[in-house]
């Protein structure tokens, strides 16, 4: 195994920034991920800026910089995408997913957290599967779509428990909680008082029995909920050691969300109490402390907390105001999203014509290729292409022939019929030859009237076998269909390839049972000239 010290640069700084992250460190994993993307963006490395961004925007959540955490994981999951690294990929979309929640771009987060999913279910990943339920859970309940947040998180908790090894599913259990009080919210607010608390005092009993498994968060979140219920219940005197406990439990960084969940608890303690300057105050400490973490979903709960305090008290021109501000919040956050999702759009038709114009040069560059390895005029392959065969062929070893065929008389057919004759009889030897070879074999022209057969696994004997076959298909093919007159033959000359043969000594074999075969041609042809005159001059 290397050690630190063995590794290259950027191996080394990204193992040392995700174990900072990893031990709970992000301000101090932070900059560290800085020098991996420059490093990353200097050597041109898609791959690793990818799995720079995405540490960032982990250290980004971490440190509740949301808005920061989404630019950076949407960056980072389009890059997986096009590198095709699906684990890289689910990552990034749940910190987008997470970060997009946060931001009240509600569709966009459960479209991110959706597609996480089916990454995981198609990679098998049972983790991946309950991070990714646990994520679209989350989605679904801060854009209050309780009943099927409710199921997805149920999902989500015996998925966990069906891992093996075993995963907690105290998440789930806590996400199930908090759906709960933010339903229990809304219901207030539309019917005028909270609903049975059976659920959510379920939930917290189960969460309860699984806290040895989570952390001090964990354990704080619990506590915040659990005080929630004890007031909602009006046990008041109970409530109140609870929160000083949870108050105790926040963790100890500067911003952090649980904040906000405090401050809600602190007002509803007030509120009970109708302690109203207090509870007033509390209120607005929750909106302030949501806009310190960019958390709108609870900065909005905050300003419909504060109205409904105003209104308890007989104010409800105040009353009136928190619910401006509310609406007013709830349309820059529509605004916000339509302008999100309108870049996320017009990157999609970017990317799609990006993917156009990738698989046009792709096929331009194929085209080229195959151009730069095809003789144009007769669609055989060309000598380089016939050469990269051959030579790969001989390395291999194995039986293989070779036959070289030349046009008889070339130069007549094209003074006699023309050139453009000539360049037919041309292409019809080619599909001549091309039918007369199996698949695995070769044929190519190498120049001029010149031709070549590459037929691998055949003897000598089987390869002259071929070569008539050729031959008999080219006396008898319909040359006056091309031109009036025309008559085509060819010679050909077939040798196996031997022990310490190149592609050069090979052909040149070949080369010399061609022209003895075109001699012997020449010669037949010859003796039947001779024959054909003596007959004409015996006497009568």
């Amino acid at each position: 195994m290397r050690s630190d010290s063995a590794l290259d640069p950027q191996s080394a700084l990204s193992q040392q920034a995700r174990a900072l992250l990893a031990a709970g460190d992000a301000a101090a994993a932070q900059p560290l991920g800085e020098e991996w993307l420059l490093l990353a963006l200097e050597q041109a490395d898609e791959a690793q800026q990818a799995q720079a961004l995405l540490h960032l925007a982990r250290c980004d959540r971490a440190l509740h910089r949301p808005g920061d955490a989404r630019g950076r994981s949407e960056l980072a999951a389009r890059l997986f995408r096009q590198q095709g690294d699906a684990s890289g990929e689910a990552g990034a979309l749940s910190v987008l997913a997470h970060s997009a929640s946060l931001a009240g771009h509600h569709e966009e987060a459960i479209e991110a957290a959706l597609l996480g999913l089916r990454l995981a279910q198609l990679r098998g990943d049972g983790a991946a599967l309950v991070l990714a339920l646990e994520d679209l859970g989350a989605c679904h309940v801060w854009a209050r779509n309780f009943d099927k947040a409710a199921e997805v998180l149920r999902q989500a908790a015996d998925a966990a428990n069906a891992c093996k090894p075993r995963l907690s599913p105290l998440t789930a259990c806590l996400w199930l909680a908090m759906g709960s009080l933010l339903a229990y919210a809304g219901e207030r607010e539309q019917r005028g008082q909270l609903p049975p608390l059976g659920p959510l005092e379920g939930h917290l009993i189960n969460a309860r029995h699984l806290l040895a498994e989570g952390d001090a968060e964990a354990q704080c979140w619990w506590t915040l909920m659990q005080t929630m219920a004890q007031i909602w219940k009006g046990a008041s005197a109970f409530a109140q050691p609870e929160l000083q406990q949870a108050l105790a439990q926040l963790p100890a960084q500067e911003r952090h969300w649980l904040a906000s969940l405090a401050g809600w608890v602190q007002a509803e303690l007030a509120w009970a109490r109708r302690l109203w300057p207090q509870a007033r105050r509390a209120a607005a400490q929750l909106v302030t402390e949501a806009d310190l973490v960019q958390h709108e979903p609870l900065a909005q709960l905050g300003e419909l907390i504060a109205s409904q305090i105003e209104e308890q008290q007989g104010q409800p021109q105040r009353a009136l105001q928190r619910l401006r501000a509310l609406r007013e919040r709830e349309a820059r956050v529509r605004i916000a999203s339509l302008a999100s999702r309108e870049a996320t759009v017009q990157w999609q038709l970017d990317a799609r014509r990006s993917e156009r114009d990738r698989v046009q040069l792709a096929s331009e560059a194929q085209r080229l290729e195959k151009l730069s390895m095809e003789d144009p005029l007769t669609e055989l392959a060309n000598r380089r292409s016939f050469e990269d065969h051959a030579r790969a062929q001989l390395a291999a070893g194995g039986v293989v022939s070779l036959a070289l065929i030349d046009v008889d008389h070339f130069k007549q057919v094209n003074d006699r019929h023309s050139h453009l004759v000539g360049d037919q009889v041309l292409s019809q030897i080619a599909r001549l030859m091309r039918q007369h070879v199996r698949e695995h074999d070769v044929a190519a022209r190498l120049a001029g009237d010149e031709f070549v057969l590459l037929l691998r696994g055949a003897t000598e004997e089987v390869a002259q076998q071929a070569c008539r076959r050729l031959d008999e298909a080219v006396r008898r093919h319909d040359w006056n269909a091309v031109s009036d007159g025309l008559r085509v033959s060819i010679s050909i000359g077939a040798a196996q390839r031997q022990e310490g043969d190149t592609l050069e000594t090979l052909m040149a074999r070949s080369d010399a049972a061609m022209y003895a075969a075109k001699r012997e041609r020449q010669g037949a042809a010859v003796r039947l000239t001779d024959e054909s005159e003596g007959e004409g001059d015996s006497p009568d």
